[in-house]
């Protein structure tokens, strides 16, 4: 007769709940999809936090000796600066701390072909986009030794001295950044250097497009850097909910909040992958979610909606205009004036940039740094260049940084948090760290699934049956009676 007993069913069910193996796929195959995208945003991103102290280490001709007495003027600079690139005009004009260069900046336009520089695009935002010269004037980042511009509104754009005008309505057009170096006691050129959005030696521009765009078309890599952080983002919000201790027992926060070291690679490669991950979540987020602030127009409005309470942005691309009724010849001089008074009101600033008006209806830009390699506590002011009276106009990056509003000072902040720089030198080691571990995710993620295929390995022999056991004769009865009962 057969057995009445059931087949043991060696198939362990699994105890997650349907959620978190939805959320588990999910991790898995985004991360797949976004990794290698992820690893090289991530490593530039690493490189650039750093752009500011590694060209003040490298390139000694940005500072000068400090020298008890004034600097020289603007109008001063310009004359000398404009016989050196003789048909050029200046567009703009940077101060910063008594041991750096001051920098004359000219910007040699190039018509846009298709409506668009490379990489240039106006933000439904107000903010002008990376390497932009329009409307939001760029701020020179002669403060601390830099030449490349920072974008108004905390946007790091790359262009020297660049001026405000050149705005496109539907974009900016491309051209080249001159930056004149100069001893702003005695108004030596020290060096000049010219930099072009589209081909540029220069390193730390090509990591930047990299990082924004794959090096690919601007048009065409920036969406798909977009696109891939947005899927990080989630990546980040499912790691968590998968990383989540199923019990809080010392034996599972041990796994959850420590690398067990002297375990096998794969144990560690584990480790490595969910600790790490862990750890650096929060501040992979706030990296993530302000970064996409220049990769899409609608999370750029949506992140200000939030922040502010249900207030939407203000969008207002128009620039202030000086007044054109009674057009008199620009005088460089005004400029002058306008340095005195902000330096005036300004004291302990780190930096100034005074741009340059390049027509009649262009006012006098002045931008006023308070603090080194930070961007965020900027004020900005527009003056017309006749009367020099002040023009204001409503965007979250006009005025006095002290006297925004909260959702205002957020968004000047976007810059900073990305790079770290609003904590100062701290959040940058920061922000590198997480960056670089941000970098390996992908990496652990793939050698964790890669170690639980089956392809490519040989299968177990089947195991041989064991001989059966030879059975025991009975023995023989000695009686027929017993024989009898036997049968």
């Amino acid at each position: 007769m057969f057995s009445s007993k059931p087949k043991p069913n060696n198939k362990k069910k699994s105890k997650k709940s349907l959620f978190k193996r939805v959320m588990a796929w999910l991790h898995l195959w985004l991360g797949l999809a976004s990794g290698i995208i992820v690893v090289i945003v991530s490593l530039t991103g690493c490189i650039y936090v750093f752009e500011n102290e590694i060209k003040d280490f490298i390139e000694d001709w940005r500072f000068v000796k400090p020298q008890e007495k004034a600097f020289l003027m603007p109008s001063q600079l310009v004359t000398i600066a404009d016989k050196k690139m003789k048909d050029k005009k200046a567009t703009s004009v940077t101060f910063g701390e008594k041991d750096e260069a001051a920098i004359v900046g000219y910007f040699v336009e190039k018509k846009e072909e298709g409506g668009r520089g490379r990489g240039e695009k106006t933000e439904n935002n107000g903010e002008r986009k990376r390497g932009g010269k329009g409307k939001d004037i760029a701020k020179n980042e002669n403060q601390r030794g830099k030449s490349e511009l920072k974008t108004q509104g905390n946007e790091k754009g790359k262009g020297k001295g660049k001026s405000e005008k050149g705005k496109g309505k539907g974009g900016r057009r491309s051209g080249t950044f001159i930056s004149v170096y100069m001893n702003p006691y005695t108004g030596e050129i020290l060096n000049v250097k010219t930099f072009s959005r589209g081909d540029s030696p220069d390193f730390f521009r090509w990591i930047l497009n990299g990082h924004r765009a794959l090096w690919l078309p601007y048009d065409i890599g920036r969406p798909i850097v977009g696109v891939a952080v947005l899927i990080f983002v989630f990546l980040l919000i499912s790691g968590i909910v998968l990383w989540w201790p199923t019990k809080w027992i010392k034996s599972i926060i041990d796994k959850s909040f420590k690398i067990k070291w002297d375990a096998s690679f794969k144990r560690v490669n584990y480790d490595l992958h969910n600790v790490f991950g862990f750890y650096s979540c929060i501040f992979l987020f706030f990296i993530a979610v302000t970064g996409l602030v220049w990769s899409f127009g609608w999370w750029s409005k949506s992140l200000y909606w939030v922040t502010s309470g249900g207030t939407p942005l203000t969008e207002n691309r128009e620039s202030p205009k000086s007044d054109t009724t009674n057009i008199k010849t620009f005088n460089i001089t005004t400029a002058d004036k306008v340095l005195l008074n902000i330096r005036k009101e300004n004291p302990q600033a780190a930096g100034i940039m005074i741009s340059i008006p390049g027509k009649p209806a262009d006012p006098i830009g002045a931008f006023v740094y308070k603090q080194k390699h930070t961007f965020y506590n900027m004020d900005r002011y527009s003056f017309d260049q006749q009367t020099l009276k002040e023009i204001s106009i409503k965007t979250p990056f006009s005025g006095k940084y002290i006297e925004a509003n909260i959702p205002d000072k957020i968004r000047r902040m976007n810059y900073d948090i990305h790079v770290g720089s609003v904590l100062g030198l701290t959040g940058k080691f920061i922000a590198f760290f997480a960056s670089l571990i941000s970098a390996s995710l992908p990496i652990t993620g793939f050698i964790i699934w890669w170690g639980k295929q089956k392809f490519g390995k040989k299968k177990a022999p089947a195991a041989k049956p064991k001989a059966a056991s030879k059975a025991i004769p009975a023995p023989k009865l000695k009686n027929n009676a017993a024989q009898e009962v036997t049968a």
